[in-house]
């Protein structure tokens, strides 16, 4: 069976011109390379150099076998570098799924910094809505999922990620935009906007207001927090939304204040059960939290 050692002798010497330097290049003694040449001669059952001129010349069999080594060689070669990278989370695949409202802005926020020093990083991002990032974790097709859900499953495992206060979003000009913060009972009467029945928040925003009997006037129906802030923006109505999706509408004049009672919006992770957590996902994850912690202590969020 030829060997690597053997195809490297070869190489060296055709490189080199001589057994002596093959030797040289190989950290080798002579009689070491010409052992090495003489047993890929025998496993090939190929005259691959003759001398000539006290010179040592490669025959054609032995310049097309050099050919061939070489790309053997460098395969070899790009493989340990892979390796290598792995180890060191340099390179690998990464696939992360993210709700809207974390992943407009947050998270490309986080993983901007641990992608800058591994560029042959695979990363695949994907941000759709939390049923549909469930969906992928029990299929066990994402490598982390980002969400905020009530449903259970066997094939996922959750933890808790951050919880951030859900702030009082309002159109520029509104007449409570010099208020410091928003109570329930501000809003008495106000045109509201409200997120579907089937979603996680509506009945704790209900619950707010029909505990203080506060009355206010059905203005639309939304599915996520982005699209009520597009509707506040177009004094269409107020809405209390999560302050990830408030924040970006903040430079286009949204009105963003905190809200009384406190309601609390809370962010999971969702582990595919069955996927093997690798290196890289393993040292992201922990990257995540602290760039989290980061970007709601910059942007003043309550928590």
């Amino acid at each position: 069976m030829i060997t690597m050692r053997q195809l490297e002798a070869l190489c060296a010497v055709i490189e080199s011109g001589s057994i002596t330097g093959a030797a040289e290049r190989l950290y080798l003694s002579h009689p070491a390379v010409s052992k090495i040449i003489a047993a890929l001669e025998h496993t090939t059952k190929l005259t691959l150099f003759k001398r000539e001129y006290r010179r040592i010349v490669p025959t054609p069999e032995a310049n097309y076998l050099y050919d061939q080594a070489q790309r053997l060689l460098e395969g070899v070669t790009d493989i340990s570098r892979l390796a290598e990278e792995l180890r060191t989370l340099n390179s690998g695949s990464l696939v992360i799924a993210s709700l809207i409202s974390m992943g407009q802005q947050a998270i490309p926020f986080v993983i901007k910094p641990f992608m800058a020093s591994r560029a042959s990083v695979d990363l695949t991002y994907h941000v759709r809505s939390s049923n549909k990032i469930m969906q992928w974790a029990i299929a066990q097709q994402i490598d982390l999922g980002i969400a905020m859900t009530s449903m259970r499953h066997e094939a996922v495992a959750m933890e808790e990620l951050c919880t951030v206060n859900a702030v009082c979003a309002l159109s520029p000009g509104h007449r409570l935009a010099d208020k410091a913060s928003i109570s329930v009972q501000d809003l008495e009467g106000e045109p509201f906007i409200s997120f579907a029945r089937e979603g996680v928040m509506r009945q704790v925003i209900d619950n707010a207001f029909e505990s203080s009997s506060v009355q206010r006037r059905h203005a639309a129906t939304i599915s996520n927090s982005h699209a009520a802030c597009g509707l506040v923006m177009q004094s269409l109505g107020v809405s209390i939304v999560d302050p990830f999706s408030a924040q970006c509408f903040v430079p286009n004049g949204l009105i963003v204040r905190p809200f009384r009672p406190a309601i609390p919006y809370e962010f999971q992770l969702l582990w595919p059960r069955f996927r093997e957590r690798s290196k890289l996902v393993q040292t992201f994850v922990p990257h995540l939290k602290r760039g989290l912690r980061r970007y709601i202590a910059s942007s003043g969020f309550e928590g």
